[in-house]
């Protein structure tokens, strides 16, 4: 019994683990660990940096593609003759 719960054990360590770790490669908390890292840049070295600051454009790019890609998808799906929304820009 002792060797089962072992291997229970062994499991559920494992299964946490691998959750985990697909819980902080989420985008979100990719960018919140960045932004995290920017607010103490002080602190870096100029390399650290900017490799910081090519990850946060990286991200930043990413962003923009993907808010491209969905507003692209949104004028598709528009009945026609409906206007697209505005923006409260002048």
């Amino acid at each position: 019994m002792g060797d089962m719960a072992l291997a229970n054990a062994e499991k559920q360590a494992r299964w946490r683990a691998k959750r985990n770790a697909l819980e902080q490669s989420r985008p979100d908390h990719i960018e919140a660990a960045l932004v995290q890292e920017a607010e103490r840049c002080e602190e870096l070295s100029s390399d650290e940096r900017a490799a910081l600051a090519d990850k946060l454009n990286a991200i930043a790019m990413r962003h923009l593609w993907r808010a491209q890609e969905l507003a692209e998808i949104a004028r598709k799906v528009r009945p026609p003759g409906l206007n697209a929304p505005r923006t409260g820009r002048a």
